[in-house]
Order: structure tokens, then C-alpha cells, then sequence
């Protein structure tokens, strides 16, 4: 009797665990039955606020279970997820590097090869993999695709200053062309209440968004490129060799132009600090001169054409600052893309999948793929948000007439979590009532930028496993301790002038030559 209630007892428990959604190889839904995945990424939005998700859900019949907080937030929960086991079927987002892939899924297995289940279950990725050196660039050295490639359009300088037109106005002076007058610009800012407000201290001159700030682009002021992010940080590209900029004597004279800032009090205090609400809540106070970030309208909305502020500032309150002259007879500046971009490390699918639920995910991002599903996950709804023309070019709906509750739930943070792998070719979004493209702010800083931008490198991943491993190693101490240097050099709390030499010989120390040798070995640039 007992093996027999012991026998009915497992026989009831198999019974009641739930069969997995079988998945339909093309159409929609994906699945017949509600099927879910889990999904671990950084992003400033929150997760029941994202309306494109519920869209995605209702044509596919997927849930996706999204695990988001801002990005200093998720670093931290990622490193502790990736130790306990305790991780999600999907990582995704900002999180990921190009060691973070050759280790955990070249290396560790952690993430699932892909490119068999994208042959099987994803025609609109395939095809973007077919687009000439896109399957070569997503391709590590041991024949497997990890991640989704997310290839799109793309300024040619993403991420720079912006400076307020009122507060110019208020102050009586005009856009700084050069670093002396950038830095009159500041003084004014601070010491003549630039916002009118009544408060004259309440002033922040110069700040920046935390996740992309980035600060040593602004030494292509001074004549070198030290770019922090990329697969190659703080390395550039002179005259066809790699460099390594961040110890360069432009360097150190950027750290003491932006360490002198500091000291006058014109560079935002928590600038090193802060994370993306913070920053974005002291914009909404009008506390901002400068600031650094994609593009103006992150920060404060675009002003409708045909309206008296359009008009008088143009598209933004915000206007670009150019490459500033004056710290060297060359400025330079960071070049993003060359009109396109591939982002390779946006999402894996990990080893807490199982087979039918990575085939789930690899339709779900196709579908998200559709040339027409990604327009509306960067801009809304069709007949919400936008009206379709004609094939690849729509309209943005007027919204002179919504509330501000509504507009709030249509804007970019709120619609989707952009880091997620899409593809965006053709696609034209015109303004209302527009014929033809406006010319926006992001076009006019690529033209003003384009004379001063220099080489990039390929896209290509580590030459070996051995080189990943070794290199991994490297750059984390060496990119650690140039942003560490850089936080305390620029806020004062050490001298640049007294430890310059000891920092150019620890550098040295944490293998600066054999990190440049792996690099160089990987582009094909090793002689």
C-alpha cells in the first residue's frame, strides 16, 4: 500500500507540472498557449510603465517576466546573479561587454550558441546577419553567435554637450567656440542666477549623464582621443596604429582644464555620483548650463514646430556645443559610428533556458526584428503615436491637443526598453503634417563634428580564448584605475600634477604593453 500511495503521489505530481508551450516555427502568436522567459537588464524606465511590452505580449501571447532597475543598480545585482546560479533566461541591455561574451559563452558556456535557432526560427534576423560584415562581426572565434546583433542608424557622434539657450540669453553671451570662453560661459552661469529663478546658488554650470558620460572624450579637446567606452577603452587610433591615450600629456592637460572647472565650482558636485533619475529630476528644476547626454530632448521635451519657441531656439532649448579650439592646434573628438552602427553584446540567451523556451525567444526578437514592430517600439503605436505614409515611412500624430499625463506615456523612456537588439534601416518618422524629414539637432552636431572626428576601430572579437582570458584581466584593472584616477584628478580629491608619474608607471605595472599587444593582435595590426 505504501509504494502504491507512494507511486499515486509522483504519478500526481508529474501530472500537475505544467506542459511547455509548444512553439509555432512562423506566424503569430508564438506560442498558442500563454509562454513567458524571463529577461535581466539595465534601463532609467520601469517595467509596468514600458508600453510597448503589453503590445509585444498581445500579437505574440509571450510574457516576458522583466527584471529592470538603472544601470548602477543592475551591475551589481548582475555580478551577484552570475555567482549564486540564480540568473535569468535572457541578460540583456548595457550590462554586457565583449570579454563578458568570449568568457561566458565562448568560455563558460553560459550563454547559448545561436545561430542554429536563428536559421530555424528567425527570418528578419538572418537577414541582418546576411547584410555584408555583420555575420563576420557577430562571429567569436569558435564559429558561434552568442548575442543578437542590433544594427541600426546612427549619429556619428552620439553623446556630447549641450548648452541652454535661455541661459545664454539671460547672461548675454553666445555658444563657446573655445575652452577659455567655455569656461567664461560657466563663471556666468554660476555667479548671475542664469535661470532666473531668484536663487543664486542654485546654478549647476556643467553636468553629464552618469551611464554615458564618458568625460575623457573631452580630451579630444586637448588633442587626444580617451574615450572610455567601446570595446578598446581609453585606446585611439593615430595615423593607422593603436594608441593608448590615457597617458598622453593632452590627457593630463584635459584633467587639469576639468579639475580647474571643478575647483571654481562649475562642474555639478556629484557628478562622479549620481545616478540617471537624479540627474534627469535636477533638469526638470531647469538647474543645468551644460550637460552631456544623447540628445537634448532626454532631458527637456522638443519644442513643436510652428510654435513661438521653436521659432526662437529651433528644436531644443538646448543647443549643441561645438568642438572647442584653444587647447591645442588639432582638437579631435570621439567619431561613434560612421552613420551606422552594430551593437554586438545586447542580448544573450543563457543556459536557464530550456530548448523550447530559447526557441520562444529567438521568435520573440525576430518579431521584434520587423522592420515595422521596431518604428513603433522607438515611436509609439500605429494610430496612437504614428500613421503609416507609405512602406518604411510614417507620420508622427499631432499631440498639441493631449494631455500632459498622455504625452508622458508615449515619450522614448516610457515606450520601450531601448537597449534591446533591433534594426532600423530606411525608416523615415516625419514630423506632423511634414512631407519631408526635418533637419534635427542630431544632424546638425554630426555636421558640425564631422571635420574633427577621427579613425574607429573594427569590430572584431579577441584572436583566442588564452588572449580573451589574459585581456579580460587587464582592462578591468587598468580601465578601473584611469576612471579612478580621472574622479579623483577632476574633483579635487588628489593632485594630477604630484602623482602623474607614479600613474603613467602603474599603468605600466598592470600591463598596459601586453593589453596594446592583444588588441593589436586581434585587429591584425601586430607587425
Amino acid at each position: 500500500m505504501k509504494k502504491l500511495a507512494l507511486l499515486l503521489a509522483l504519478l500526481l505530481v508529474i501530472t500537475s507540472i505544467p506542459a511547455l508551450a509548444e512553439v509555432n516555427k512562423t506566424g503569430l502568436p508564438i506560442t498558442d498557449e500563454k509562454s513567458s522567459f524571463t529577461l535581466f537588464m539595465d534601463d532609467s524606465g520601469e517595467a509596468d510603465k514600458l508600453v510597448w511590452f503589453p503590445y509585444m505580449e498581445e500579437a505574440t501571447n509571450v510574457h516576458v517576466d522583466l527584471q529592470i532597475a538603472p544601470y548602477q543598480v543592475q551591475t551589481e545585482r548582475l555580478a551577484v546573479v552570475l555567482s549564486t546560479g540564480d540568473y535569468a533566461e535572457v541578460i540583456a541591455g548595457w550590462l554586457l561587454g565583449s570579454k563578458d561574451i568570449l568568457e561566458l559563452g565562448m568560455g563558460e558556456g553560459t550563454f547559448l550558441p545561436l545561430e542554429d535557432l536563428i536559421k530555424e526560427y528567425a527570418p528578419n534576423i538572418e537577414a541582418i546577419l546576411n547584410l555584408p560584415g555583420i555575420r563576420e562581426s557577430m562571429t567569436l572565434p569558435d564559429g558561434h553567435i552568442y548575442t543578437f546583433p542590433y544594427a541600426l542608424s546612427a549619429p556619428m557622434v552620439a553623446f556630447k554637450p549641450y548648452i541652454n539657450q535661455q541661459w545664454l540669453e539671460n547672461v548675454g553671451m553666445a555658444v563657446p567656440t573655445t575652452v577659455e570662453e567655455f569656461k567664461a560661459v560657466l563663471i556666468a552661469f554660476r555667479d548671475q542666477d542664469a535661470n532666473g529663478n531668484g536663487d543664486p546658488n542654485d546654478e549647476i554650470p556643467f553636468s553629464g549623464d552618469p551611464v554615458n558620460l564618458n568625460l575623457g572624450k573631452y580630451a579630444g579637446w586637448f588633442g587626444v582621443d580617451a574615450y572610455g567606452g567601446g570595446d578598446y577603452p581609453y585606446f585611439a587610433m593615430v595615423d593607422g596604429k593603436m594608441e593608448f591615450a590615457a597617458n598622453k600629456p593632452e590627457y593630463k592637460a584635459f584633467i587639469e582644464y576639468f579639475a580647474d572647472l571643478y575647483k571654481e565650482k562649475l562642474i555639478d558636485p556629484e557628478l562622479f555620483t549620481q545616478d540617471s533619475p537624479t540627474w534627469k529630476a535636477k533638469a526638470a528644476q531647469d538647474l543645468y548650463g551644460v550637460t552631456v547626454a544623447y540628445g537634448p530632448g532626454d532631458l527637456v521635451p522638443d519644442y513643436v514646430k510652428g510654435t513661438p519657441e521653436r521659432e526662437k531656439y529651433g528644436e531644443n532649448i538646448f543647443t549643441t556645443v561645438p568642438v572647442l579650439t584653444g587647447g591645442t592646434e588639432n582638437p579631435i573628438f570621439h567619431r561613434d559610428s560612421y552613420g551606422n552602427d552594430l551593437l554586438r553584446t545586447q542580448a544573450a540567451i543563457t543556459d536557464k533556458a530550456t530548448p523550447e523556451q530559447a526557441a520562444i525567444i529567438v521568435r520573440w526578437f525576430d518579431y521584434l526584428f520587423d522592420p515595422e514592430v521596431s518604428v513603433q517600439s522607438a515611436n509609439g503605436p500605429l494610430g496612437v503615436t504614428i500613421e503609416k505614409v507609405e512602406d518604411n515611412v510614417y507620420r508622427k500624430i499631432d499631440q498639441t491637443d493631449w494631455t500632459e499625463e498622455k504625452i508622458a506615456q508615449y515619450e522614448w523612456n516610457t515606450l520601450f526598453a531601448h537597449a534591446l537588439p533591433r534594426y532600423y534601416g530606411e525608416t523615415v518618422v516625419l514630423p506632423p503634417d511634414a512631407d519631408e524629414p526635418d533637419v534635427t539637432i542630431m544632424d546638425i552636431g554630426d555636421e558640425m563634428y564631422t571635420p574633427f572626428l577621427n579613425e574607429t576601430f573594427k569590430k572584431v572579437w579577441t584572436a583566442s580564448e588564452e588572449d580573451a582570458a589574459r585581456a579580460s584581466i587587464l582592462s578591468t584593472d587598468i580601465n578601473e584605475y584611469v576612471k579612478s584616477k580621472m574622479a579623483q584628478w577632476v574633483s579635487g580629491e588628489a593632485d594630477v600634477n604630484a602623482e602623474w608619474d607614479a600613474y603613467v608607471a602603474q599603468l605600466d605595472t598592470l600591463g598596459l604593453a601586453e593589453l596594446q599587444a592583444i588588441h593589436e593582435r586581434s585587429l591584425g595590426l601586430a607587425e
